[in-house]
């Protein structure tokens, strides 16, 4: 996680039983390390695997050219922070802020839910991903939740319905759509082939041959 300065913050010593406000874990978070606040608790993302990071600057990069194409909004990424409420604080590995929500995008950190969050599974962070962190984007209005698990090789997509994430099944062509991005789908095998497929290539299937990426 970076400060607006660039600068490195120190990494403080954190008793076993503190319960951890969003300023504190903030302040102490690491540069550069996928850090979460959970019920006021830290947790750390060992460093990603070669196969993880590729799908994070995948995806990060088809979405990017996607919406700035479309004026749609920003999208941002891992170790900028997230804070949902005074305990709980979260930092997805891919993650869409529409264009009349910019200004939760603060100086130093995000200030509510983003539209779009993107997590993608690795051992360490699956029981959290698909657990305490699928409740909180639900309850705080997440509107879409996408889960790439390259483990199992499984693409989920969810949308809010009501602060409850109802999954988003596949089209008649196998293809996941999402609900907040018009235009924007994905077929799953593209996650989860080796290796993966030219993002301008899958931009142009997306988008279709009248568009130009330029």
């Amino acid at each position: 996680m970076k400060s607006s300065t660039g600068k490195k913050r120190s990494r403080k010593a954190v008793a076993a039983d503190e319960i951890m406000t969003f300023d504190r874990f903030y302040e102490i978070a690491e540069e550069n390390v996928i850090t979460d606040l959970l019920d006021g608790k830290i947790f750390r993302e060992p460093s990603a695997t070669p196969d993880h990071g590729f799908i994070i600057i995948w995806l990060r990069s088809a979405l990017f050219t996607f919406v700035e194409k479309f004026d749609l909004g920003k999208v941002l990424g891992a170790t900028v922070a997230v804070r949902l409420t005074k305990y709980q604080g979260v930092e997805p590995d891919v993650f869409f802020i529409s264009k009349p929500r910019l200004s939760i995008i603060g100086e130093l950190y995000v200030d509510g839910p983003p539209d779009l969050c993107v997590e993608v599974l690795s051992e360490s962070s699956r029981e959290r991903d698909r657990g305490r962190k699928f409740v909180l984007y639900a309850e705080h209005g997440v509107r879409e939740y996408w889960i790439i698990d390259p483990l199992r090789n499984t693409v989920e997509f969810y949308e809010n319905h009501e602060g409850e994430l109802m999954e988003i099944k596949p089209d008649a062509r196998g293809r996941l759509r999402s609900k907040i991005l018009p235009g924007f789908w994905l077929k799953p095998e593209w996650l989860t082939s080796h290796p993966l497929p030219p993002v301008l290539k899958t931009l142009h299937a997306i988008l279709g041959a009248e568009y130009c990426l330029t």
